[in-house]
């Protein structure tokens, strides 16, 4: 019997949509297990179409996108970067954009409708500084395991036909559990003073090779440059066009490229206030560097204490 043309459209988007369903339950799969892989941190727009009403939703955008004309996705609740971070001070003090306390942290996840138990998706967009996997790198450290990103963001959500919303969402707060922070996410600026020149360790600073090379300081930093040792490797060098993340293959051999082969060893990301340094220590994580760590205090701590060295120009 022959099938037009409209019918075998239709069978392949079922197709399509069933092997994003089973690509979500293998992710949810992995992470059942303990073991991280690549579907364990990104879920796709299409197996979050089909799984709308079963998630927790975060949009990490600024409130003004969040409540501008384009919308968002609907149930998302809002919980921009600073929502969880001590903005207490000015940039450069010691604790100025680090992460909340354990205790604040357990009733900031609370409110939002985070029990540890519904899986999380959160989402940027496209060009940000990898807000969403901020919030990620957050809930993971706090012991979220069944939390992703959504690839591509809101950008290629609409483009992909997902539905928006105009209406502000807020979730019934929730008794998060009591929150131990996994350390091994993360470093202070007095680890970094004791190891920046360990050979064992790997540091990475991921902000644009200006921001890099100290010939423009955007965020007013008190000196320009890097810390000493630091390479090279700009968060956007992850993304396609689409602001999705490259292929899995693809970032394996990006990563070997920058001489990453490795997987055991320690990496420490930064960036100017820690937001980028979360993103690309996600990202690292994914791609199986699991002792990926992010410097969440970043340049601007390191370069406003004077007993700290940096550099300048374009080499480590």
């Amino acid at each position: 019997m022959k099938i037009d043309n409209a019918r075998k459209m239709v069978l392949l988007a079922a197709a399509l949509l069933a092997a994003a369903v089973l690509a979500g339950a293998a992710a949810a799969e992995a992470l059942a297990d303990g073991t991280e892989t690549y579907a364990s941190y990104i879920a796709a727009p299409e197996w979050l179409k089909a799984n709308l009403d079963k998630t927790v939703i975060i949009d990490a955008r600024a409130q003004s996108l969040y409540k501008g004309q384009q919308g968002h996705l609907p149930g998302a609740v809002n919980a921009e970067w600073t929502y969880f971070a001590n903005m207490g001070g000015k940039p450069g003090d010691p604790t100025y954009g680090t992460v909340a306390d354990p205790a604040a942290m357990a009733k900031k996840l609370g409110a939002l409708g985070i029990d540890g138990k519904k899986e999380v998706i959160v989402y940027g967009d496209g060009g940000d500084w990898g807000n969403s996997s901020w919030v990620l790198w957050i809930l993971r450290m706090s012991g979220v395991k069944n939390a992703r990103i959504l690839d591509g963001g809101f950008t290629v959500w609409r483009a992909s036909g997902g539905k928006t919303s105009n209406t502000t969402h807020t979730n019934k707060a929730v008794a998060h559990p009591a929150i131990k922070y996994d350390e091994s996410y993360i470093v202070t600026t007095g680890w970094m003073k004791e190891n920046v020149s360990n050979p064992d360790i790997r540091i990475v600073d991921v902000r644009g090779p200006k921001e890099y090379s100290g010939e423009i300081r955007p965020f007013g930093e008190r000196r320009p440059g890097h810390i000493p040792g630091a390479i090279s490797f700009p968060m956007d060098e992850v993304f396609t066009p689409d602001f999705r993340i490259i292929p899995e293959a693809d970032l394996g051999a990006l990563f070997a490229s920058k001489g990453f082969d490795d997987k055991e060893q320690t990496i420490v990301l930064y960036d100017t206030s820690g937001v980028r340094g979360a993103f690309m220590t996600m990202i690292f994580r994914l791609a199986g560097f699991k002792n990926a760590r992010n410097y969440d205090a970043s340049y601007q701590a390191w370069c406003a204490d004077a007993d700290t060295e940096i550099h300048q120009g374009p080499n480590p």
